[in-house]
C-alpha cells in the first residue's frame, strides 16, 4: 500500500542518505506504472508486472542517471529496491520478462482498496511504519 512504500522510503532518506525525491518518487514508481496500466488503462493484466521487475529498475536507474545524475541514480535505485522487497507479501516477477511467471488478473483499484480495508492489522502496520520515518526524518530537520 502506498503509506508503505512511502515510509520504506522515507526511513532510506534518513538511514541510508538518499536523496529524498528520488528516492520517494522511486519507491511508488512500480505501482505507478503497473498499476496505472492495468487498473487505470487496462493494458496489462495484473498490478505487478513490468514495474516490479529487476529490468524495470534497471532502466528507471540508468534514465535517472542519464537525467539527474550518479548520486539522483543511487538514491532512485534505493528507493525502486525498497519498493520491491515491501512487496514480497505478493508475487514480485524479479526476472520477468526473461522467466515465465503467471499474471493472475489483478482486482480493479476499488477491489484493492476493499481487500486492504479488510485487513486492519497490516494497515496499522503501514501508518506506524510512516509514522516512524516521519518521525525520523522530522527530527534532523
Amino acid at each position: 500500500m502506498l503509506l508503505g512504500h512511502l515510509g520504506v522510503s522515507l526511513l532510506a532518506h534518513r538511514y541510508l542518505q538518499a536523496d529524498l525525491a528520488p528516492v520517494v518518487v522511486a519507491g511508488v514508481f512500480p505501482d505507478v506504472v503497473d498499476k496505472g496500466l492495468c487498473q487505470g488503462l487496462r493494458v496489462l493484466p495484473s498490478g505487478r508486472m513490468w514495474g516490479h521487475t529487476l529490468l524495470g529498475l534497471t532502466v528507471s536507474t540508468v534514465l535517472a542517471g542519464r537525467l539527474w545524475g550518479r548520486r539522483a541514480a543511487s538514491s532512485w535505485a534505493v528507493g525502486y529496491l525498497g519498493h520491491l522487497v515491501a512487496d514480497l507479501e505478493g508475487q514480485v516477477p524479479w526476472l520477468y520478462p526473461f522467466a515465465p511467471y503467471d499474471f493472475s488478473p489483478s482486482p480493479s483499484f476499488w477491489g484493492i482498496l476493499r481487500q486492504q480495508l479488510t485487513r486492519p492489522g497490516a494497515i496499522v502496520l503501514e501508518v506506524l511504519l510512516l509514522g516512524w520515518a516521519a518521525v525520523a526524518v522530522l527530527r534532523d530537520a
